[in-house]
């Protein structure tokens, strides 16, 4: 809350300056104070005449960094109303995988087109390969600016290339050693480079690293998280079929890959298609992304109805049970949701890869819904009697009700707990994402197994009685 009001706060001073100063290089010196975070986040707020006033006073390298700071639908938005010669000298400047992110955000093919259009051939051609790849693989986020140097190169020769480079590159913490037209065979880092300084002929082949790790374009962006995650690097190189360095892959796309990945996840465990919300969300937007979901889960719940119809006899003959009903339905959907969650995380730590490790959960997650239900099962036991002693019951009286409560909840915390691990791994089969098995679904299946569980065990018991 407290850094939501410095940000309000800074945007304010930010729309302030840059209307009430009228010196280009007052307003300069001022803006130079704040982060580019913040300026983008006033950029989005200010109308036409400021917006002109800022590119005026700001250099294009500063107005490029505040761009890049923005979200592809942010600097769409503004782009698409600015000064075609500013917006081609902003995209000149722009890091590549920036570019991307907001060539591919635009659905209208005519202003997709148009935009294209704007950057210079040689990159034009990097940008339109990098939109090929699909959104969940490495290729989709990779720059294709790095700094590479030749084994045969010695150390003074490899700082003249990083420093002649340096100026293009966003990312020079590692340097790639090349041969035969950019296979990669070796890295190293600036530091290390720097540090061999006092010995300018030293050949770099003596020097780099062998020990390779690296990335192909068609990974799973999760994939390249645990490596980087693993690794603690800040830079993967990507390489192609020819172990030819085609890209890199930093933390910061990394990081914003992963909340997507969070985004995405929460978003269908919540059951609707989208958790992301801006202050321009209408109602209809709203409706949209929920709306599917209810209506699939009304026809699944009508199961849930039909199953309690079919049962009205039972319910008639000993009214108790549907005292009890929300009871059994809520701790297994309870049950079910917490395994769900956790097969959710595994696939995200790529925890579920094999055979052995899946069966291996299976099992932990049978034995948990077993012991769990075992507890849970005895304490209901006990409270049903206590109750009915309570009412002045003989204990005689209760106990067939008891063990039915019992019973009832004991299979179905197991088969809630299964279904929770099973569902999401069947629908991986099928080369989905497991985490559109939702929270609303699973619980919605749970009720479905808990019912016939419950009413099952019931109608025995009432045959018995009668």
């Amino acid at each position: 809350m407290e850094e939501l009001l410095v940000e309000m706060l800074a945007q304010d001073v930010i729309k302030d300056l840059i209307e009430n100063i009228n010196n280009d290089d007052e307003l300069r010196e001022k803006l130079d104070e704040f982060h580019d975070y913040e300026i983008a986040k006033t950029i989005v707020l200010l109308n036409d005449k400021s917006l002109k006033r800022l590119y005026q006073v700001l250099p294009i390298r500063k107005l490029t960094e505040v761009f890049e700071e923005l979200t592809p639908e942010e600097a769409y938005s503004i782009l698409k109303n600015t000064n075609i010669d500013l917006v081609i000298r902003i995209f000149r400047e722009m890091e590549t995988d920036d570019l991307v992110d907001i060539i591919d955000f635009i659905t209208d093919k005519e202003d997709r087109i148009t935009f294209l259009s704007l950057i210079d051939h040689k990159r034009r051609e990097t940008v339109k390969s990098l939109l090929d790849f699909d959104e969940g693989v490495v290729g989709s986020i990779m720059n294709n600016y790095f700094i590479s140097i030749s084994k045969d190169d010695t150390v003074k020769e490899a700082i003249t290339k990083i420093v002649k480079n340096a100026p293009e590159i966003e990312f020079i913490h590692n340097i790639y050693v090349t041969e035969n037209n950019g296979v990669l065979i070796g890295a190293m880092s600036l530091k290390e480079i720097i540090s061999a300084g006092y010995n300018q002929t030293q050949v770099i082949e003596d020097l780099m690293s062998t020990n390779l790790v690296y990335l192909t374009p068609y990974q799973d962006i999760e994939e390249a998280i645990e490596i980087m995650k693993n690794y603690d690097f800040l830079l993967l190189p990507v390489v192609d079929k020819k172990l030819k360095i085609i890209g890199i892959v930093s933390f910061d796309d990394i990081l914003e890959s992963l909340n997507e990945e969070s985004d995405e996840d929460y978003s269908s465990l919540a059951g609707i298609s989208e958790v992301n919300i801006d202050e321009n969300e209408t109602v209809f937007t709203s409706i949209k992304k929920r709306l599917p979901w209810l209506v699939f889960l009304l026809f699944l719940n009508l199961i849930t109805s039909s199953i309690i119809v079919s049962f009205e006899n039972q319910l008639r003959l000993l009214p108790t049970l549907a005292v009890f009903m929300p009871l059994i339905l809520n701790m297994a959907g309870n049950s079910g949701t917490q395994s769900l969650g956790i097969v959710i995380r595994l696939f995200a730590t790529n925890q579920l890869e094999h055979k052995k490790s899946i069966f291996k959960h299976l099992t932990n997650e049978l034995l948990t819904g077993l012991i769990n239900g075992v507890v849970i099962a005895l304490a209901l036991f006990l409270i049903v009697i206590l109750f009915n002693l309570i009412k002045g019951e003989t204990f005689s009286n209760g106990l067939n009700f008891a063990l039915v409560l019992a019973l009832s909840i004991n299979i179905a915390l197991i088969v809630a707990t299964l279904s929770g691990a099973l569902v999401p791994l069947i629908i991986n089969l099928f080369k989905l994402d497991p985490a559109v098995a939702s929270g609303p679904f699973i619980t919605t299946i749970n009720d479905i197994f808990s019912l016939l569980i419950y009413f099952g065990i019931a109608s025995i018991l009432i045959t018995s009685l009668s």
